[in-house]
């Protein structure tokens, strides 16, 4: 199940200094013009700068538009809100929604590499298997600043207007969702991948700063499919949310940032803008 694992990848990468492609682009129909910029969620402090790309699109941007309220989601109030509704209540563990033969794979895992197995415990599914690959990230030294918090930083700081396509209870429902799923195969399958997140790590690099969708949608989106819920979960549905707010954009001035794979795919942002009529123009650095 890389997808509970991949969508928060990033790992430390050469950066080339040929003219290369990133995964920006500029996105045109008519008088409207906006960039549309896949991001990775967490960073090392090695993978900076980033490439140009993006700062020629935030610097061309009065108005940035993220998959979220960062703010908000940052705030006391939103940290509270996500482990609440990511927690279970007293009496209640995820020991007790798992078989015996998954919560021994997962207690020998912990030990293994010395989690805090009462904590993970008191999570929900989807939540406890995220928590587990941001500590492996943390283990690799690939969990800091991503670039969504980047920008969302320098916006502030430069007095942009920054917004979501989300709200934050909307935000939180897609984990609300996926904590629906059936418990033994959001664990098990996150256990199963926890090995391989290494390695993955140096793919999905190289194909996120190349812009290399058709990579990204080979690597990832093709697995993906075998888990048709969790796809609809986590991109399909959202992917098409968005669109009502993209395709009705009044200012020209807009940089929009989400996570790198809402881009690839017969349901990913730049097919469905395409399909709108919408001209795709890809940045290079």
């Amino acid at each position: 199940m890389r997808s509970i694992i991949h969508l928060s990848f990033i790992l430390l990468f050469f950066v080339s200094q040929a003219l290369s492609a990133a995964s920006v682009w500029q996105v045109s129909k008519g008088d409207k013009t906006f960039y549309l910029a896949g991001t990775v969620h967490l960073l090392s402090e090695s993978d900076y700068p980033l490439p140009k790309a993006y700062d020629t699109a935030f610097n061309a941007s009065n108005n940035l538009l993220f998959e979220t309220d960062l703010g908000a989601m940052t705030q006391q109030q939103g940290m509270m809100q996500l482990m609440s509704r990511n927690t279970y209540a007293p009496g209640q563990s995820l020991q007790q929604v798992l078989s015996a033969e998954v919560l021994a794979k997962l207690q020998a895992e912990a030990e293994k590499r010395q989690w805090p197995l009462n904590s993970l415990l008191q999570f929900k599914p989807a939540f406890a298997a995220m928590t587990m690959s941001v500590l492996e990230l943390q283990r690799l030294g690939a969990a800091g600043t991503g670039v969504d918090m980047h920008y969302w930083q320098l916006g502030q700081q430069q007095n942009k207007t920054l917004g979501g396509l989300e709200s934050l209870d909307e935000h939180l429902a897609v984990l609300d969702a996926m904590n629906q799923l059936d418990a033994d195969e959001v664990i098990s399958s996150a256990l199963r991948d926890i090995d391989k997140i290494a390695a993955m790590l140096d793919d999905m690099i190289a194909a996120w700063r190349s812009g290399d969708v058709a990579a990204l949608d080979k690597l990832f989106l093709t697995e993906m499919q075998q888990y048709p819920e969790m796809e609809a979960i986590l991109l399909t549905k959202r992917n098409h949310a968005w669109m009502q707010t993209l395709t009705t954009l009044e200012q020209n001035n807009v940089m929009v940032l989400v996570g790198a794979l809402h881009l690839p795919g017969k349901d990913g942002l730049l097919k469905l803008l395409a399909d709108q009529g919408y001209s795709l123009t890809q940045l290079t650095e």
